[in-house]
């Protein structure tokens, strides 16, 4: 009688084990989809970031350009204020 039963238990068992790794690796998918979801999000989020940055320090400061034309604004106004100050005439100088 157990040699009947035998067989049919057998199958049960491979059965239960056969649900039990569908049922673990469909999980195990769902984890791994979720975290490539969350890592996408955190991705994308970064990336926004960045961008925001990117655009408050392209707006907040000077290129080399505007820095260069800054210089030379400034060298012709210390020039002139230098030759205004050589035609005033020196208090210590008896000419």
């Amino acid at each position: 009688m157990w040699k009947r039963y035998r067989g049919f238990v057998g199958t049960i068992i491979i059965a239960i084990m056969a649900a039990l790794s569908t049922y673990y690796t469909t999980i195990a998918g769902l984890k791994l989809e979720m975290a490539d979801k969350a890592e996408e999000s955190i991705v994308t989020n970064l990336d926004k970031r960045i961008s925001n940055l990117e655009v408050r320090l392209a707006e907040n400061f000077a290129t080399k350009e505007d820095f260069y034309q800054l210089k030379e604004e400034l060298i012709v106004r210390l020039s002139r204020i230098e030759a205004r100050l050589d035609r005033i005439p020196n208090q210590g100088d008896n000419h």
